[in-house]
């Protein structure tokens, strides 16, 4: 039997208990449409499904504020309304966090600026960070019931792609997706962007949970990093694996290139990595993927393509063991 609670931010009712996970069926081969539709987009979810009645929705600004607020989803709706289209990645799961998953989309948000409402509740000058805590309840990882809290530093909150989304492609948000209003952070890999929100603290530390400190930290060589920004990394959605291409007669590799600074350069190899070949790419929208494409022509037998792209700031991608790490496919063309 499905739970409801009535918490202090809303009916919350519980429409999948545990771990939830939906992919494309094909992959990233799936992927061939600049903008991600609902029904090929991921959906994960660490404790459950949760579905909340947007009547009795309620959001709750506390902590380092001048003015406390209680907003509700007409309240965010009279706020002016941004759009911005971006990648949307899974960072993966914390439990194996360098094993790549491609779980990843591009779509468009539209909704309030976090900023405006934090701004609204006139910060006290130790605000440092911004909390922001998700509906949802359950058990993950032995853990149960631990609230889904993500913290940003207060500069990426205060920036004006930081929304409070009511809306993904031109439609309200689904529950599924973390309606009717969600936390997203553009440029930053999606655990952040937490889904059934219903309690913003302002504060001048980190958030001291699990879903901060237990998990979502790299290893680095002095410590650890939260898993914020999202690593440069691309995709080959086109030809795919199963794809019948001729021998000796041109295609073209396509695909999608993405990083939190903007790529600045994708690179393809029909050789397994031996030699690499400067892709075209275009410019990004937004903090949107960039496609890029290579025409090619290869002879009869087996082929691995790969695809590596760099960012920026001129930071590329791992070979292997990483969440980011070179994409490749294996090609068969027949003589």
């Amino acid at each position: 039997m499905l739970e409801t609670k009535v918490t202090e931010s809303g009916e919350v009712t519980l429409t999948r208990e545990g771990y939830a996970l939906r992919y494309p069926e094909r992959g990233v081969a799936d992927l061939m449409s600049y903008v991600t539709d609902d029904d090929t987009l991921f959906i994960v979810t660490h404790m459950a499904l949760a579905s909340v009645r947007p009547e009795t929705w309620r959001l709750h600004i506390r902590g380092l504020v001048a003015r406390e607020r209680t907003l509700t989803l007409a309240d965010i709706l009279r706020l002016p309304q941004h759009e911005i289209v971006s990648v949307h990645e899974c960072a993966g799961s914390p439990l194996t966090p360098k094993e790549p998953k491609r779980r990843v989309g591009n779509v468009v948000w539209c909704g309030a600026r976090l900023r405006d409402v934090l701004d609204s509740c006139d910060l006290l000058p130790e605000a440092a960070f911004v909390w922001t805590q998700g509906l949802e309840w359950g058990e993950f990882a032995g853990l149960k019931d631990e609230p889904f809290v993500k913290d940003l530093p207060l500069a990426k909150a205060l920036s004006p792609e930081v929304l409070l989304a009511v809306s993904m492609n031109g439609k309200p948000l689904t529950s599924d997706r973390g309606g009717p209003v969600r936390l997203v952070v553009p440029g930053w890999y999606g655990t952040n962007s937490v889904k059934w929100v219903g309690r913003i603290s302002v504060s001048s530390t980190r958030a001291p949970g699990p879903y901060t400190t237990r998990f979502y930290n790299d290893i680095t060589a002095t410590g650890t990093k939260p898993v914020w920004e999202i690593a440069p990394e691309c995709v080959i959605v086109s030809p795919g694996a199963d794809a019948m291409m001729r021998a000796n007669h041109e295609f073209r590799i396509t695909g999608w290139a993405w990083a939190e600074a903007g790529v600045s350069r994708v690179e393809v190899s029909v050789d397994g990595g031996r030699n690499w070949l400067a892709a075209g790419v275009d410019t990004r929208e937004g903090f949107g993927w960039q496609s890029f494409s290579i025409p090619v022509s290869l002879g009869p037998g087996k082929h691995t393509l790969s695809c590596r792209c760099f960012d920026a700031n001129c930071q590329g991608q791992p070979q292997a063991h990483a969440r980011n790490a070179i994409h490749s496919i294996e090609l068969a063309i027949a003589g």
